[in-house]
């Protein structure tokens, strides 16, 4: 970590709201944003979080926003949180688990831009999807749908919200983070790599700097693959 302290402060004085910033993706990102000067309003279900909530609940977001505009504005929303699926055929996949993760990884994007966007004049909506939208494999018909869902609605909105608002995705491939067992692989997932290692957090959290900050004013409508090369 120590290496990213010489680079410059690229997000200084910005305010920004993390989804998902108890671990994984979540909190790396919250720590490399506050590394590069920004004000962090974190929310998470867990209760170290700056807001607790639930990101599929309309209030605890407007919590969250209203959090952010207590320090002056909101600049940043990382919409990151995200729930696994646990593979398995497609008759097996129960209502219950089929609405859950359409809700946290899908509908939550969807309250955000609502509750969010009207506050990011000049400022950036930033999603994490998952390669997986643009590589599917069997038994993940859930996460599947949810993830590229979430491609083709951040999309969308960067029409819709332009020019007030730039929305991005970053596409993961599988990541070194908490969730990833959850998934239930019965092997080793990056072995399917190219580069035959998993991506890890600050790697993830480097391209939500980038696109967070004034370097990429002209970036919107993006899909950045964070893969290990596995959408080759």
């Amino acid at each position: 970590m120590a290496r990213y302290r010489a680079m410059s402060a690229r997000l200084e004085g910005k305010i920004a709201i993390v989804t998902g910033a108890g671990s994984g993706i979540g909190r790396a990102t919250a720590r490399r944003f506050e590394r590069e000067g920004a004000k962090v309003i974190g929310l998470d279900l867990d209760a170290g979080a700056t807001v607790t909530g639930d990101v599929t609940r309309r209030e605890d977001v407007e919590r969250a926003v209203e959090a952010a505009l207590e320090h002056g504005g909101l600049d940043i929303y990382f919409n990151n949180a995200g729930i696994p699926e646990r593979v398995k055929p497609l008759a097996e996949i129960t209502r219950r688990e089929w609405d859950a993760v359409l809700e946290v990884n899908l509908t939550a994007l969807f309250l955000a831009a609502q509750v969010a966007a009207p506050h990011l004049t000049g400022g950036s909506l930033i999603v994490t999807g998952s390669i997986i939208a643009n590589r599917p494999r069997p038994g993940l018909a859930a996460y599947v749908a949810a993830k590229a869902g979430v491609v083709g609605l951040a999309r969308a909105l960067a029409t819709e919200l332009a020019p007030d608002v730039r929305v991005n995705v970053i596409n993961p491939g599988p990541a070194d983070t908490p969730m990833l067992e959850g998934f239930g692989f019965d092997r080793d997932p990056a072995q399917a790599l190219p580069l035959k290692r998993l991506v890890t957090p600050d790697e993830i959290a480097s391209a939500a700097v980038y696109l967070a900050s004034d370097e990429a004013r002209a970036v919107t409508g993006a899909v950045f693959n964070v893969d290990a090369g596995r959408d080759l």
